[in-house]
């Protein structure tokens, strides 16, 4: 897809920005939509969610079910969250980040369902260009959705390899997608540098499409949303805006952010390229439920913030009371993999 389809798609129709990331960055996808509106004059914009909570919010491992939500409805492959959703588990009642952004936006938020996998995924993204929003960016707040998969400081590669692999699927069913970063290096799994030499690769394949820069006058847009939800990488642009350059510490002292002048600022780029860059998508590209991506992805020698989440549960359990050192568990599951046997 080049720019001029981009373009024509944003002006001729509607646009579904996904927080490609994790439940968290549905936060960055309501501001993307708002900065689409004011500097594209895009008429039809709407945040989608990815519901796999920080286990801040969700101490349970995996994505939220599609039957956890209460106060939601199924519609076009999509669940459609109002300001009045939340999650139910067991013993344990959560709003989710989707329902504060409905509440703020005023109307539902889709959330991609992922209790299929990667086809549920798709069948949201069909049906939301099935209701007239042409063009599907997938935004990755931080970019580890360019990740190669093995690199030391990587936490989460597999919510962004589902939402490529998605996007790829979707793409061949005729809708429109472009994968977009914002705020490189916002998340502290890979650096703001690294992010940067991997965009590069893009764009030396041809997959770079050019950049959406946010302007100071957004800000209003992250004071309206930030006050209702819980996001860290989100802030990263917000800050930025401020002035409040350097480095920043997120996840409860585990990680570190380089606040810089390109950090509010979404880099755009074929999705295909993407994958061409990645290894993970296309791995799990067929991936009926996320235990078998999971699975695709250990095959790889990759660990996976599922097999953080589920040793978290073997060690400490699950609940609000659990609140694992996630250093050590991220040592654990990673030494885990290491000595399992074929």
């Amino acid at each position: 897809m080049g720019v001029g389809n981009v373009l024509s798609a944003m002006r001729g129709g509607g646009v579904a920005v996904v927080g490609a990331g994790g439940a968290g960055d549905v936060v960055s996808a309501y501001v993307m939509c708002e900065v689409l509106k004011d500097l594209f004059g895009v008429v039809r914009c709407v945040p989608v969610a990815v519901p796999w909570e920080r286990w801040s919010l969700d101490p349970f491992p995996g994505p939220i079910p599609a039957d956890a939500f209460t106060d939601a409805r199924f519609h076009a492959g999509c669940v459609w969250v109002s300001g009045s959703t939340r999650v139910r588990r067991p013993g344990y009642v959560f709003r989710p980040q989707a329902s504060a952004v409905a509440e703020v936006l005023g109307s539902e938020v889709p959330a991609v369902p992922l209790d299929r996998g990667v086809d549920s995924y798709v069948e949201c993204l069909e049906g939301l260009a099935s209701l007239g929003y042409g063009l599907t960016m997938m935004l990755d707040v931080g970019g580890d959705i360019l990740a190669r998969g093995w690199e030391p400081s990587l936490w989460s590669p597999l919510i962004d390899s589902l939402s490529v692999a998605a996007a790829l699927r979707a793409g061949g069913e005729g809708v429109e997608t472009v994968t977009a970063v914002l705020a490189p290096g916002a998340d502290g799994e890979l650096s703001g540098e690294y992010v940067m030499r991997r965009i590069a690769e893009v764009a030396r394949r041809g997959g770079f499409l050019g950049v959406i820069g946010l302007l100071k006058h957004h800000l209003r847009i992250y004071e309206r949303i930030l006050p209702k939800t819980r996001t860290e990488a989100g802030l990263a642009a917000y800050h930025a805006l401020k002035g409040e350059m350097g480095v920043k510490t997120i996840r409860g002292g585990t990680r570190q952010v380089e606040i810089t002048p390109a950090t509010p600022a979404a880099y755009l780029m074929k999705t295909e390229t993407v994958a061409e860059i990645t290894i993970l998508p296309n791995a799990i590209l067929k991936a009926k439920t996320i235990e078998e991506a999971n699975e695709k992805a250990h095959q790889l020698g990759i660990t996976t913030e599922l097999d953080l989440e589920l040793t978290a549960a073997k060690l400490h359990g699950t609940g609000t009371t659990n609140i694992p050192d996630w250093k050590k568990i991220k040592e654990k599951a990673t030494t885990n993999l290491k000595t399992r046997k074929p």
